[in-house]
């Protein structure tokens, strides 16, 4: 078998390459991006817990108030209760 104009073929594999470079190009430029709803919504809420304080402040107050006063008393069964709660 005589294999005759090699050149020729390589040609064709080369503007096959140069083809598929246009066509890539053209599918980047219409890549894009949005954003879900859904995403907005978490990054609204993670703002609004991230600006919160981490301690309650006057809950804490309230509770050593009560606890300097000497009217902070709880049961053991509350404390054993919260303890095994599933919660």
């Amino acid at each position: 078998m005589k294999i005759t104009n090699l050149l020729n073929t390589t040609n064709i594999y080369n503007k096959n390459t140069k083809n598929d470079k246009k066509i890539e190009r053209t599918i980047k430029n219409n890549d894009s991006f949005t954003v879900s709803d859904k995403a907005r919504d978490f990054q609204s809420v993670l703002k609004a817990v991230s600006s919160s304080p981490d301690i309650r402040e006057e809950k804490v107050n309230n509770i050593l108030n009560k606890i300097q006063d000497g009217s902070y008393n709880v049961s053991a069964e509350d404390i054993a209760e919260k303890l095994f709660s599933k919660r």
